[in-house]
């Protein structure tokens, strides 16, 4: 009885160790106490440590292998069907790799056919190997499961929680003292089979990891973007941006007072720096401002700024373009700024730049793994390389020993406005970038492609606020139309681009910003900026990877009713595609008037523990749960690794690619749309929003999935908001807004400014906002109507008729 007993206290205290670390793990990922989740990984960890304490018995390799392979075909055929993977098939397959890899480790430890110190050099590098196939195996098949959808740095995180685990069942199932290992003298002596045991499980393991590796591989490359996209007629690559009409706003922009108002918003910059100054210099044409380009451009060749390893941020080369481009364009307009010894000392700075552009470094392996290219040096992102390369060749301050692998490569990559007018990245930052290096490109080429360039500006003008403030989504960093506005205006005589820059300092200069150094507005013809007229507008763009053209795809749909500062606005993102890419499939990104009634929860707050380069809150590190969407509960493989690991939260993560465009109709009162993303993980969400002009904006979200399986519809919520009952007072004062949530089914839940209606295999749910004349408006819903009744106003929205 006391063996019995204190066998019982060895076994717990074995479990005990495994499961403190992964309930460590959980609670550093932010996972409050869950009594669930703690049964559940106690119960692993026993289901584990028995299967591989009977390991060597007949029966028990031959049950685990059949388990793990049935689970895994079953997670096959779900995935092959987009179904909901079923969550036990990946407990099996988990259990059943978890214990085979502790029953090799077991033979690997048990083997006597080497020496002390070959045996000990092999053990720990067999245990490594066991360790990291567990912990990285187990999390490449989930990724595999979730399209990668994961931040990869978080998925590696999981890995080695994972590996760890797996080290302490080990250790621990080493001290249970397996009768089988200990009675098992004919493994002593007779060393040459147990070798030939050892090294075939070690070529089975290599093989299997290998095969993995490569799987994995193939699958990650495919899963940034699709080779095929939803189509909407009469959406086609000539006509990509299908809008309705709005009333202009009477308001009108001169072209050299606009661009005297940039010249103040850069001047007022507190960073500036040396691409500043060059532009203060040029528009004009001080010689003071000239004077302090000098001092800092010089200042910053002598620090070698840019010659020395990116490490994990090569976007640099983009900063280090802008040297190029103004030190090219001032040293024209101020011949005697600079002295032959400084001209010496900087064109050695330029070829340094260049050799740096051409180094490949450690980063670049990621990037050639993702893209499937070679190893190169210069960036692909925003076409960075390309534009600095480009523009060493323009103004000659390339490197002359590497002139010709210069012009290679910008043979081999043609890109900018010669192949597409936007960046597949999603995110507003990034296209007012990539614009610069279209534009450095057509310098060294001498093209410019009018209809990609014209569609290229359009794109920033039709997703533009109404009131000028700057446009953010997918990233901390904001994209003001002030500056990019005007090159475009420039460039193509556009006026409604100079409009859209006015308007945009107006809101610059209100709220006390700044802006960047803009290359090409050097000066600015006369010209008058009138508003626009385009109403809500669906927009298609170019997809794929940077090096990669992909189809042109469903993007955004931007309602809108008028250009007045306090127009109403609504974005619908309608993707999941590309590197830099977030979670937004069938999200509203923002719903505006006045300002921001509500949009994605993003934070400026960097990840500090991660690399400079992957740091900010951004792409597939924004979690589904911060946007404004369906979303829906973990299940098959993904559901085990957060419940075991407590990393990633309770929402999957990988929802389709791009959301279907049912319908799109624009009208003189209301614009309609209705967008449905569908197969994931079995469920259907569909989306319909009523935008009326002046008016109600009604969004309709009706989904519908496995029966008991959990989801919710998100909205997120200005800090400001207070909630009573489902009408919640998102502003109060001359511009109040509201917003009524009406359902029938479901939960309402409320937390850190986040509104949540959840339900079991289905949701329906109306969103009503209200703004103007329509705060304090009666909303009314009967499952098949919606009826907003204010005053002598009444609007009925019949869901039956509205179905298409």
């Amino acid at each position: 009885m006391k063996a019995s007993w204190r066998t019982l206290l060895r076994w717990l205290v074995v479990s005990l160790a495994a499961v403190a670390w992964l309930q460590i793990v959980a609670s550093f990922a932010g996972e409050t106490w869950d009594w669930r989740h703690l049964a559940l990984r106690w119960g692993f960890t026993w289901a584990a440590l028995i299967a591989a304490y009977h390991g060597l018995q007949r029966w028990a390799v031959p049950l685990m292998l059949t388990g793990g392979v049935t689970a895994g075909l079953a997670l096959v055929a779900a995935g092959q069907r987009r179904a909901a993977p079923p969550t036990l098939a990946g407990w099996l397959v988990l259990w059943s790799g978890f214990s085979l890899l502790l029953v090799a480790g077991q033979v690997l430890q048990a083997d006597r056919s080497a020496g002390l110190w070959m045996r000990r050099v092999r053990t720990v590098l067999g245990h490594a190997l066991l360790a990291g196939l567990a912990g990285g195996g187990a999390v490449l098949l989930g990724q595999m499961e979730a399209r990668f959808a994961d931040e990869e740095f978080f998925a590696a995180l999981q890995a080695l929680t994972l590996a760890v685990y797996w080290l302490l069942l080990r250790g621990g199932l080493a001290r249970l003292d397996p009768p089988r290992l200990r009675s098992n003298e004919q493994a002593k002596q007779t060393p040459r089979g147990g070798a030939r045991v050892v090294y075939s499980l070690t070529a089975a393991l290599t093989l299997v990891s290998a095969l993995l590796a490569i799987l994995a591989i193939r699958n990650y490359q495919a899963s940034f973007s699709p080779p095929l996209a939803p189509t909407y007629h009469p959406i086609s690559a000539e006509h990509p941006f299908l809008c309705g009409q709005a009333t202009p706003d009477p308001q009108t922009y001169q072209g050299q007072a606009t661009f005297q108002r940039l010249l103040d918003l850069v001047a007022a910059n507190p960073f500036a720096q040396s691409p500043e100054y060059g532009l203060l210099a040029l528009g004009t044409n001080q010689a003071h401002w000239a004077q302090t380009f000098h001092d800092r451009l010089l200042e910053e060749a002598r620090q070698g700024l840019f010659t020395g390893p990116a490490g994990s941020v090569k976007s640099v080369q983009h900063d280090a373009a802008l040297r190029v481009y103004f030190y090219w364009r001032v040293q024209t307009a101020f011949p005697a700024l600079f002295s032959p010894e400084e001209q010496a000392l900087l064109r050695e700075w330029f070829a340094a730049i260049n050799r740096r552009a051409l180094t490949v470094e450690p980063v670049d392996w990621m990037y050639a793994l993702a893209f499937n290219q070679w190893l190169q040096g210069p960036y692909e992102n925003q076409e960075n390389g390309a534009g600095l390369l480009a523009l060493l060749e323009t103004t000659g301050l390339a490197d002359a020993a590497l002139s010709a692998r210069n012009r290679a490569y910008l043979d081999a990559n043609r890109r900018g406005w010669a192949t597409r007018f936007r960046v597949s990245d999603d995110a507003a930052v990034y296209q007012p970038e990539w614009l610069n290096n279209a534009y450095f490109q057509a310098l060294y080429t001498g093209e410019m492609p009018a209809r990609n360039m014209q569609l290229s500006f359009e794109w920033l003008l039709l997703q533009s606020l109404p009131d000028g403030t700057p446009l953010q989504y997918n990233h901390s960093g904001k994209a003001p139309m002030a500056a990019i506005g005007l090159l475009g205006a420039h460039l193509t005589g556009e006026g409604r681009y100079l409009w859209i820059a006015g308007r945009s300092a107006d809101a610059l200069q209100a709220a006390g910003g700044y802006v960047f150094a803009q290359p090409g507005l050097e000066a600015l013809d006369a010209l008058l900026g009138e508003s626009p007229n385009e109403g809500s507008c669906l927009l298609y763009g170019d997809s794929g990877l940077p090096n990669q053209a992909g189809p042109l795809a469903p993007d955004k749909i931007v309602f809108r009713d008028g250009w007045a500062p306090d127009s109403a606005y609504l974005m619908l993102n309608l993707r999941f595609s590309g590197w830099h890419r977030y979670k937004a499939t069938n999200t509203v990104t923002l719903v505006y008037q006045a300002g921001k009634l509500s949009g994605d929860r993003l934070s400026s707050q960097p990840f500090s523990w991660l690399p400079t380069g992957r740091s900010l809150f951004r792409d597939k590190r924004v979690p589904r749960e911060n946007l404004n969407g369906l979303v829906i509960g973990r299940s098959g493989l993904s559901a085990v690794l957060y419940a075991l690991s407590g990393v990633g939260g309770r929402w999957e993560q990988d929802p389709p690619f791009y959301a279907r465009v049912v319908r799109f109709e624009t009208g003189a009162g209301r614009d309609t749309s209705v967008t449905e993303i569908s197969d994931w993980r079995g469920w259907t969400h569909r989306r319909a929003i009523y935008f009326y002009h002046r008016g109600p904006i009604v969004v309709v979200d009706e989904a519908r999935g496995p029966a008991n399986s959990p989801a919710a519809v998100i909205w997120q919520l200005p800090a400001s908001a207070t909630l009573q009952g489902s009408r919640v007072t998102l502003r109060d004062g001359d511009q109040a807004a509201e917003m009524v949530l009406l359902f029938q089914d479901g939960l309402l839940k409320s937390s850190a400014n986040t509104l949540a209606v959840e339900a079991n295999g289905q949701v329906s749910l109306v969103t009503v906002f209200l703004t103007r004349q329509w705060v304090g408006a009666e909303a009314l819903f009967s499952g098949e109507n919606v009826e907003l009744v204010k005053g002598d106003e009444r609007i009925t929205l019949s869901l039956l008729e509205e179905r298409p």
